[in-house]
């Protein structure tokens, strides 16, 4: 006869055969995962060390091409560009603040080209007049009404040192005002008084000492540099005076580069050379370059440099409003 005693142990054993049957199972999973992220694990190292080879591999292979492109920069601008602007007098005129490595190369390419360099007149961060003393300072400076604003007076100061910047042979005679340009007397002291208010540096070139101001014999070619790095916003300084040097309603325009300097060429152009592209009317008097970071940039400028020579204008690199990465050769008169 079943009794109660019976169903008691009958429960007891079915629940112990549960749990002996759970305890089991589990172990079997347990270690079958354990097993299976072991292999994972294995795998994943495997996967590491083929990556670390990898990089190792393409670190050294970058570490080449960086070797070769140095290589390649120091023995190609040799053979490429000595002698292109033998005694073209070059004034390079810069944003203080722009990026020191493509300058500085720069400044190497136009020595190897032999071009007669008259210094680098630096435009200074007090060109934002952000504050009282620049707006007075400015205004002694270049003798101008008081109370002009800040926009106009730095656009009037820009106008007076461009024209300053002229061939002798372009401020022989003022030129008749126009509705569009009024007239603007230049006078012989105005980058000297810039430079005492702080507002311009000026580095003059080896044989001419601490001397206070460039001298620029005619031809003078510049080579205006600005990029995202400058000091001064390029649109409040650097893109009105490029434009400035090529008006000729206000004095004979001059021969201008402008370049711009970037740390990297993934960067993107700034507004500087964007906004002198898309000006028609500037575009067709000056020739830019959109990157003098890389050794192609600055073998455009120096060659740029050589057209504006000969009256040939060009827009080179890779950033909008680009032509051509290199000027193209000149045209065969035959």
């Amino acid at each position: 006869m079943i009794n109660f005693r019976y169903h008691v142990i009958s429960l007891i054993a079915v629940f112990l055969a549960l749990a002996i049957g759970v305890i089991m199972g589990s172990a079997v999973i347990d270690r079958a995962i354990v097993d299976r992220l072991e292999n994972q694990q294995e795998g994943l190292r495997e996967d590491i060390r083929e990556v670390q080879e990898t990089n190792d591999a393409l670190r050294a292979e970058n570490r080449d091409l960086r070797e070769t492109a140095e290589q390649l920069t120091e023995e190609g601008s040799q053979r490429l560009l000595t002698g292109t602007l033998g005694d073209v007098p070059v004034l390079v005129v810069a944003t203080r603040g722009v990026d020191d490595d493509g300058f500085d190369a720069l400044l190497s390419l136009l020595a190897t080209s032999g071009a007669d360099r008259r210094g680098t007149l630096w435009l200074t961060d007090r060109f934002a007049l952000d504050d009282e003393d620049e707006v007075r300072d400015l205004t002694l400076a270049i003798d101008a009404p008081e109370g002009l604003e800040a926009d106009a007076l730095r656009e009037r100061a820009l106008t007076e040192l461009s024209v300053a910047l002229r061939d002798t042979t372009a401020t022989e005679a003022p030129v008749e005002p126009t509705p569009d340009a009024p007239a603007v007397e230049p006078s012989p002291s105005t980058i000297a008084a810039l430079r005492d208010a702080g507002f311009l540096d000026f580095d003059a070139p080896d044989d001419e000492g601490d001397a206070p101001e460039p001298v620029l014999p005619t031809g003078t070619r510049v080579v205006l540099v600005s990029g995202p790095s400058a000091d001064v916003d390029p649109a409040l300084v650097a893109i009105p005076l490029a434009a400035a040097l090529v008006d000729d309603t206000v004095a004979p325009s001059m021969p201008v580069l402008a370049a711009e300097s970037r740390p990297t060429v993934e960067e993107p152009p700034t507004e500087f050379v964007v906004v002198l592209r898309d000006d028609d009317d500037v575009a067709s008097r000056l020739s830019t370059v959109d990157n003098i970071g890389d050794f192609p940039g600055r073998l455009a400028a120096v060659l740029a440099l050589v057209d504006l020579g000969e009256g040939r204008v060009g827009h080179f690199g890779r950033g909008p409003g680009a032509q051509r990465l290199l000027p193209a050769p000149p045209e065969s008169d035959g």
